[in-house]
Formats: structure tokens, C-alpha cells, sequence
């Protein structure tokens, strides 16, 4: 649960990230994203052969690939979190937290805030969407040719949405703590 300012990964400090059951759940979902990702490659290069090759390309790969990203990114997405290696514009905020480190971990989890509710409001959506799915047996694709059942990844989309919500609800947490912590250090001045 901690935010890395250092990009080289040569030098990057051991991830400070406490084990958890929590954070045992996200990174095991990090790892399946990471299977669909070979997976994905596989496929694809089979495609790439069969087509080359045979003349006969696999039925479905570009439908497959699609799902797939949105699958991937909700599966590595409270990973990616909760080991600080969310994109973000470090021009600002960095230096501030070295010059004013309680306020900057307090914008820092008003920061994580915002992203409960984006993330919050995903898996909100994206709830009854996979009701109806499941309900209506919904399926992706071409009717004749390949489909395969919308609800999978309709699931994962809130699952992963509902678990970034949560880390980003333990990593305001943390910088709400922090924050007490620099404050009686700086003697509460913020």
C-alpha cells in the first residue's frame, strides 16, 4: 500500500505493500491477468499461423483479444494500485510531499478518494449489466460463426472495479494516517 516516486526499477525499494489476505486476492488476480495476457499472445500467433500457413484463420481471435483487454485491465488493475504503479503526474505532487509532506499526503488521499468514487461508480454500472447477462444468457460475437457469454467479464470488470475501490480506500487511509504522523512530527503545523 505505499506510492513509489522511484521509475528505475533497478534501484526501486523492496515494495513496502503489507501482506495480506486482501493483498494475497489482488496480486493472485494480478497473476491471472498475467495468464490471460500469455494466453492472448498465444492465440494470437497461432491465429497469425493457421492463417499464414493453412489459409485458415481461427474464428473469434479478434472478439477473444477485445474481451481480453478489458478483462486484463480489471484484473491487474488493484494490483497495479496497491504496489504505487498507477500512471500518474508526478510533476507536482512529488516535490510537494518533500516540502510540505502532511499536506501532500493529505491531497494524496484526497487523490484516493476520487478514485473510490470513479471506481465505485464502474462497479455500480457495471452491476446490473451483469445481472441482465446472466438473466438473458447475453453473448459476444458473431451468431453462426463464434460467440461466447458476456457475463465473465462483466463479473470481473466489478470485481476488479469494487477491489481498486477498496485499495484506494486503504491507500487514503494510509495517507490520512501518514498525515497525523508528519504533522505531530512538523508540530502541527500543516
Amino acid at each position: 500500500m505505499s506510492f513509489e516516486a522511484n521509475t528505475n526499477l533497478e534501484e526501486a525499494p523492496v515494495p513496502s505493500a503489507p501482506s495480506s489476505p486482501f493483498g494475497h486476492v489482488v496480486d493472485a488476480l494480478n497473476g491471472l491477468g498475467s495468464l490471460v495476457i500469455a494466453l492472448v499472445m498465444l492465440l494470437m500467433c497461432a491465429d497469425v499461423f493457421m492463417r499464414n500457413a493453412f489459409n485458415q484463420p481461427i474464428d473469434g481471435v479478434a472478439e477473444m483479444v477485445a474481451a481480453s483487454i478489458i478483462v486484463i485491465v480489471f484484473l491487474q488493475l488493484p494490483a497495479t494500485l496497491r504496489h504505487g504503479r498507477m500512471s500518474r503526474a508526478d510533476l507536482f505532487l512529488d516535490p510537494f510531499l518533500l516540502r510540505r509532506p502532511r499536506a501532500g499526503r493529505r491531497l494524496r488521499a484526497l487523490f484516493s478518494l476520487v478514485g473510490i468514487f470513479a471506481c465505485g461508480v464502474i462497479a455500480y454500472a457495471t452491476w446490473p449489466l451483469f445481472q441482465r447477462a446472466w438473466t438473458n444468457n447475453e453473448f459476444f460475437g458473431v451468431e453462426g460463426v463464434f460467440t461466447f457469454p458476456t457475463w465473465p467479464m462483466r463479473i470481473v470488470v466489478f470485481t476488479g472495479a469494487l477491489l481498486a475501490a477498496v485499495q484506494y480506500a486503504l491507500l487514503a487511509w494510509q495517507d490520512w494516517r501518514d498525515s497525523a504522523r508528519a504533522g505531530a512530527a512538523e508540530g502541527g503545523h500543516v
